[in-house]
């Protein structure tokens, strides 16, 4: 049953796209739990050789909130990504659309290239992205828990009063992998500050 209800959500992607799309469910920092991607060969081969993750603009806004952009929306609060899109326009992505939602603390992210999208169309891309994230990311919805075991790891050395640097020694990751972790963590607990994280996490024995 899962496995036809996951086929239908990825055809209804496939449906929104004209070039393709990637989606990244239950990110952990950069690192998606699961991820697939209908972009031509050619394109990921490029993307994976310059190592385009670390400044792709998608999957920083993505990891940053729960919302909705276009590429051209994107192209202009990322000025730094502009070579990002000139590659991507190169290889056929003219335009394109980007999505993302927070599932019991864990962040998905979808790009598909594109129209840009009215709001029936955004409202059947956040529909199929939400269904994935449940699947895949294999939520138990009865058992609520916000924080995933890695944001977990980094708040309890927060605790200790690590620094990020400190943490990302400790646990061999990147700074900017314990930043998007402890991004990650506020999203999924709707705090804005380390202090209300902190407190959050604490007063409801999360960590």
């Amino acid at each position: 049953m899962k496995s036809d209800i996951k086929s239908f959500l990825f055809r209804t992607l496939e449906e929104l796209s004209d070039g393709g799309y990637s989606v990244g469910v239950g990110f952990q920092g950069v690192e998606p739990h699961f991820v697939k991607s209908t972009y031509s060969s050619d394109w990921v081969e490029r993307y994976i050789e310059q190592n385009f993750i670390k400044q792709d603009p998608t999957i920083q806004f993505g990891l940053s909130r729960s919302a909705y952009a276009t590429w051209e929306d994107l192209e202009k609060l990322y000025p730094d990504s502009k070579g990002f899109f000139a590659e991507a326009r190169a290889f056929g992505l003219l335009r394109g659309n980007t999505l993302s939602v927070c599932v019991r603390g864990q962040v998905s992210i979808l790009s598909c290239s594109g129209a840009h999208w009215d709001d029936a169309v955004l409202r059947t891309a956040s529909a199929a992205l939400y269904g994935l994230a449940v699947l895949v990311a294999d939520v138990d919805t009865n058992k609520y828990d916000p924080l995933s075991p890695r944001e977990k790891e980094v708040l309890n050395l927060m605790t200790t009063g690590s620094k990020d640097q400190e943490i990302a020694n400790i646990l061999k990751i990147k700074v900017e992998t314990v930043r998007a972790r402890r991004r990650s963590a506020f999203l999924a607990t709707n705090t804005t500050t380390i202090g209300q994280l902190m407190s959050e996490v604490i007063k409801k024995d999360l960590i």
